[in-house]
C-alpha cells in the first residue's frame, strides 16, 4: 500500500511537471531545420561513437510540434506495467544504461524494479505496430543520486540499468554526452508525452518545442532549491508557449554545432504551473559526468559514452 500511494504521488507530480504542449503557429522552425542532427550532414568534429542523430529528413513540420516517427532516436519512456502507463521520460546513453529523474525512481526503490520498463522506439502510445523498432525492456536496477532529496528535487538524477541490451539503429541510439555545460541564450529542445492543454490529457505522440536557456539566477528568483554557486541546474523558459516543463526525466537536447549532433544538456526535473510565466528547472548532465562515469565503470563496464571528440 505504501509502495502505491508513494506511486501515486508521483503520477501527480508528473501531471503538474509536465508540459502544456500549446499548439501555436510561432513553433521556432528556423531553430530545427531538416539539417540539425541529419546523419547526411556531418558536423566539423566528430564524435567517438555515433550518438545524438535525428531522423529528419523530408519529416519537418511546420507550425506543429508532434515528432516524426523515431526522429529523435534517444527518447524513451518509463513504463508502470501495473497499470500500462507512461510516466516519465529518459534519455538513452549506451546500450546499458539511461538517464532519468531521480523522483521517477524513487518510487521503485526496494525491490520494485520488476513493475518498471523502458520503452524505446516509442511515439503513439496507443498503436502497437506503428514502428517496428520499439523495445520493452526490464530493468535490472536503478540507482539514484546518493544525495538526492525529494524536497526541492536537489540532485535529481537517477541511472536505469537496463536487463539485457538496448538493440541499437538508426532509430534506437545514444544522445551525445556534453563536454561542457549548455550557455545562457542558447535554445534546447525539450521532448515528451505532455498534457495538450493545461486541464486536459497528456499527449499520445511524442511532442517537442524549443526552449531558451536563461541564467540561473532567474529561476533562483522563484525557486528557493537552486544551487547557483554548483550550478547543477538548467533554468529553461519559452517567451511565448504555455509550455515550461517536458515529462519528469526526458531530455532536454542542445544541437553541438560543431559535430551537428545532440548533446544531452540536462533532464526534466520541476517547474510550477506555466500559466504564471515561471522559467522551469532542470538538471545539468554535464555537472554529473563524473558520478555517471562511476556508475557505468561499476554496472555497465564495458560501455562507452559517446562524445564530440
Amino acid at each position: 500500500m505504501k509502495y502505491w500511494l508513494l506511486f501515486a504521488s508521483l503520477l501527480m507530480l508528473a501531471a503538474v511537471f509536465s508540459t502544456t504542449w500549446a499548439n501555436d503557429d510561432d513553433d521556432d522552425d528556423d531553430d530545427d531545420s531538416t539539417e540539425y542532427g541529419n546523419l547526411k550532414v556531418p558536423g566539423e568534429r566528430d564524435t567517438t561513437c555515433p550518438c545524438g542523430w535525428a531522423n529528419k529528413e523530408d519529416q519537418r513540420i511546420v507550425g506543429g510540434e508532434e515528432t516524426k516517427i523515431n526522429e529523435y532516436p534517444m527518447m524513451c519512456g518509463l513504463y508502470y506495467k501495473p497499470k500500462k502507463i507512461l510516466f516519465c521520460g529518459g534519455a538513452i546513453i549506451t546500450e546499458h544504461i539511461v538517464l532519468t529523474a531521480a523522483h521517477c525512481l524513487e518510487p521503485f526503490e526496494d525491490d520494485h524494479v520488476e513493475d518498471l520498463q523502458v520503452v524505446v522506439g516509442e511515439h503513439d502510445q496507443l498503436k502497437v505496430d506503428e514502428s517496428d523498432h520499439t523495445q520493452y525492456l526490464d530493468v535490472k536496477n536503478i540507482l539514484l543520486h546518493p544525495e538526492y532529496y525529494l524536497v526541492g528535487h536537489i540532485h535529481d538524477i537517477g541511472v536505469i540499468v537496463i536487463e539485457g541490451k538496448i538493440i541499437f539503429s538508426t532509430f534506437v541510439g545514444p544522445a551525445c554526452i556534453p563536454t561542457a555545460s549548455v550557455l545562457v541564450a542558447e535554445i534546447v529542445k525539450v521532448l515528451g508525452w505532455g498534457k495538450l492543454s493545461r486541464a486536459g490529457p497528456a499527449s499520445n505522440v511524442l511532442m517537442k518545442v524549443n526552449l531558451n536557456v536563461l541564467d540561473l539566477k532567474e529561476c533562483a528568483k522563484v525557486y528557493e532549491s537552486i544551487g547557483l554557486k554548483e550550478q547543477r541546474q538548467v533554468c529553461t523558459h519559452h517567451p511565448t508557449k504555455d509550455a515550461c516543463q517536458g515529462d519528469s526525466g526526458g531530455p532536454l537536447l542542445h544541437l553541438n554545432k560543431e559535430t551537428n549532433r545532440y548533446d544531452l544538456a540536462a533532464l526534466v526535473s520541476f517547474g510550477e504551473d506555466c500559466a504564471k510565466g515561471n522559467p522551469a528547472v532542470n538538471t545539468n548532465v554535464y555537472y554529473y559526468l563524473s558520478w555517471i562515469l562511476k556508475v557505468i565503470q561499476e554496472y555497465a563496464p564495458g560501455d562507452k559514452i559517446c562524445q564530440m571528440k
